[in-house]
């Protein structure tokens, strides 16, 4: 997750809202947990508190969203965001 770390799994939750808007809810290794923002399918933003200074980017290979945030990397797959 952070940078130099190697990936590995989260537990997460989804709130879906339809037309593949939802909230994504990581829950990452040190129990914290991070929400990412999909409208139409694509990632658009997170909950951002004045302690974060990341900068939000997302690309997409195939049906995996690729989301980094400041030094934090989330992959995420379509059918998370969308159901299926």
């Amino acid at each position: 997750m952070g940078h130099g770390q190697p990936t590995g799994s989260c537990a997460f939750g989804v709130e879906r809202e339809g037309r593949g808007n939802a909230m994504v809810t990581v829950t990452r290794p040190d129990g914290r947990k991070r929400v990412i923002f999909f409208e139409r399918g694509r990632p658009t933003g997170y909950d951002k508190s004045q302690a974060d200074r990341g900068e939000f980017r997302a690309t997409k290979e195939g049906d995996l969203n690729i989301i980094r945030i400041g030094d934090e990397r989330y992959e995420i797959v379509d059918a998370v965001a969308e159901g299926g």
